[in-house]
């Protein structure tokens, strides 16, 4: 690879609209200002978890890919609330999931019951090196 060569950093926004994306950004400039082009979007979905007081984080696709092949979108900086990097096991958890997204030749079945997918979700996690370690989320700071 060569020295200036760009490398996307996978990242965490908060979108304007309220989506919360974690995505690989790179950020550039042009005559229309700062934009940012993230590779493989996914949206975070925010699960409340069996224990009373804890949330789950899931990632479905922030556009799916049966509905475009190209998964690189830029958006501008005014779309953006917040951009930062990403936890260490929160990277782990987008790969896994970029795996199963958009290299996984198998559909999720229609079919599928809710404890079946809790069930594949919960053995993502932990394939992704998810410790199971989940704080409790303060309703009152969400926006």
């Amino acid at each position: 690879m060569e020295e200036n060569e760009i490398h996307p950093l996978v990242q965490f926004l908060r979108l304007q609209n309220g989506d919360d994306v974690i995505a690989e950004v790179i950020e550039t400039e042009d005559d229309e200002g700062i934009l940012y082009t993230l590779f493989h979007p996914l949206k975070v979905m925010y699960i409340d978890a069996e224990r009373e007081g804890y949330t789950a984080i899931a990632f479905s696709p922030w556009v799916f890919p049966s509905l475009c092949d190209q998964q690189e979108f830029v958006i501008h900086a005014e779309d953006i609330m917040l951009i930062t990097n990403v936890s260490e096991k929160m990277n782990r958890y987008y790969w896994s999931s970029v795996d199963q997204y958009y290299k996984d030749p198998e559909p999720v079945e229609k079919s599928e019951s809710v404890s079946d997918r809790m069930q594949r979700f919960k053995d993502m996690l932990e394939d992704a090196g998810y410790d199971g370690d989940m704080r409790p989320l303060d309703k009152k700071v969400m926006h």
